[in-house]
């Protein structure tokens, strides 16, 4: 399933996109993000030209407890895959592919953890230097 999520840069919130629209009333992409639960009383929806937002990209996989894992995530690893038991890395899209490190995730998407993301927790790659 592709499916994305947002970091609005002015209110510091993660967005949950539901629609990515090229037919717009402005030129160019909007972005049709709710700031809670979609659907839910209450909830807030958002429309962006692009500006102010990072898209992030869900990977496909899911980390040892179930969860979704999205370009941007910063993942722990949880088994003695490699040897580096306890290393975190940040998720990347490069080269066609998803990567922590070197190598790709979904080979070790089996023995990682996701424990935040560069956004809203990025004091947790600071530590690991």
């Amino acid at each position: 399933m592709i499916k994305f999520r947002a970091w609005d840069n002015l209110l510091n919130k993660m967005l949950v996109v539901y629609r990515i629209s090229f037919d717009g009333p402005v030129d160019g992409v909007q972005v049709h993000c709710y700031l809670d639960d979609r659907g839910a009383e209450g909830s807030t929806e958002y429309a962006y030209d692009g500006d102010g937002l990072i898209l992030e990209q869900f990977t496909g996989l899911t980390d040892v407890n179930g969860k979704d894992i999205y370009e941007g995530d910063i993942v722990e690893v949880t088994s003695q895959y490699w040897g580096m038991l306890g290393n975190r890395y940040e998720v990347k899209f490069k080269q066609g592919a998803f990567f922590v490190n070197c190598d790709l995730l979904s080979k070790i998407s089996p023995s990682i953890s996701v424990i935040g993301n560069v956004h809203e927790n990025p004091e947790l790659l600071e530590a690991d230097k």
